[in-house]
C-alpha cells in the first residue's frame, strides 16, 4: 500500500473516531450535570478546539488528495 493509500485510510479512520468523541460529549452536555472540571462548557471547548479542527483538517488533507 502506498503511503497516500495509507494516510487516506488513517485520515478516514479518524473522521469515524472524531464524529463518534464529538456525539459523545454532545450526551454528556445534554446528560450530565457539570462538576468541578467538567462544566458544560468544559465539554463544548473539548468539542470546538480539538474535535473541530481535526475533523476540518482530516477534511481538507482528503479533499486536496482526491483533487489531483
Amino acid at each position: 500500500m502506498t503511503h497516500r493509500k495509507h494516510m487516506r485510510k488513517i485520515r478516514r479512520k479518524r473522521i469515524k473516531s472524531v464524529q463518534k468523541q464529538i456525539n459523545k460529549h454532545e450526551d454528556l452536555i445534554n446528560k450530565e450535570k457539570g462538576k468541578l472540571d467538567t462544566t458544560k462548557d468544559y465539554w463544548r471547548k473539548e468539542i470546538d478546539e480539538k474535535f473541530l479542527k481535526q475533523l476540518d483538517e482530516d477534511k481538507d488533507y482528503l479533499e486536496d488528495k482526491n483533487g489531483h
